[in-house]
């Protein structure tokens, strides 16, 4: 009832590929096609098995997620559908109405309710599984809320907002989810203490730039080297800074931080 098919595009943003799920058989719901690839298309759809899904479902158009849609949609009639402030940005056409908050959508392998969780990008959307298999009884299609294997995973400007991803953080746990299965990286297998592990490590990158901030203003490039050290990946030294932007815009939001150009400083200094 839960196929997982991973797409050949390795990389330190998407660990060992994008994973496309196939949830169902007769009646299936496809989510994240994953990268433009002729290759992964070709193994998505003999995972259908000539079978056209009720639904493409997107968590968010990022062409690692996203950028198979139009070729799936287009080799078996299927709506492809995502949430409305990604519509204008989703790669090619045949876009479906889009997902509403807590929308359901059905499967013969039982219900995915969508689950807005903005964050990484502003309609991200992740996909609650009920009423299937009892070992998959309210899994979580997270798309890039999680990382298998880590404890975080992108959240940067100008898309991403620190603010709201830990609002989604506290959404998810509310819910209670069974195991977390992210777009990239092994499933989680207790969501709940997946959700409070990434909480955790947001919360101690917090206290480092705060406390790094009590040094004197700073620049997230300044910042990056303080923080993350000599050890850091060179391809993740963007990523790395825009995670800080992140914490900054946070700080400030909540009223902890104010901007002086581009150097930020604590307001109780």
């Amino acid at each position: 009832m839960l196929q997982t098919i991973l797409a050949p595009n390795p990389s330190p943003m998407t660990l060992d590929g994008t994973r496309t799920f196939v949830v169902g058989r007769e009646r299936a719901a496809v989510v994240d096609p994953g990268p433009d690839d002729a290759a992964h298309l070709e193994a998505v759809l003999a995972a259908l098995q000539g079978r056209a899904p009720a639904a493409i479902l997107l968590t968010h158009a990022h062409t690692d997620h996203a950028g198979a849609a139009p070729a799936l949609a287009a080799r078996t009639g299927a709506p492809v559908r995502m949430a409305a402030g990604a519509l204008g940005q989703a790669p090619g056409e045949g876009l479906s109405p889009p997902l509403a908050d807590g929308e359901r959508i059905e499967t013969d392998a039982g219900t995915l309710t969508a689950v807005a969780t903005p964050g990484h990008a502003p309609e991200h959307v992740c996909f609650l599984w009920t009423g299937g298999p009892a070992e998959h009884e309210r899994a979580l299609f997270a798309g890039d809320m999680f990382m298998g294997g880590g404890d975080t995973t992108l959240v940067a400007p100008p898309e991403g907002s620190l603010t709201e991803y830990l609002a989604s953080l506290d959404r998810l746990e509310a819910l209670r989810p069974g195991a977390i299965h992210p777009a990239h990286g092994p499933a989680i297998a207790d969501g709940m203490e997946g959700i409070r592990r990434y909480r955790a490590h947001r919360a101690e990158r917090i206290a480092q730039v705060v406390h790094a901030l009590r040094q004197g203003p700073a620049a997230p490039g300044d910042l990056v080297d303080r923080i993350y050290g000599p050890d850091l990946h060179p391809g993740l030294r963007g990523a790395a800074e825009g995670s800080l932007q992140a914490i900054l815009a946070h700080l400030t939001a909540t009223g902890r931080a104010r901007a002086r150009g581009e150097r930020h400083h604590l307001t109780d200094d």
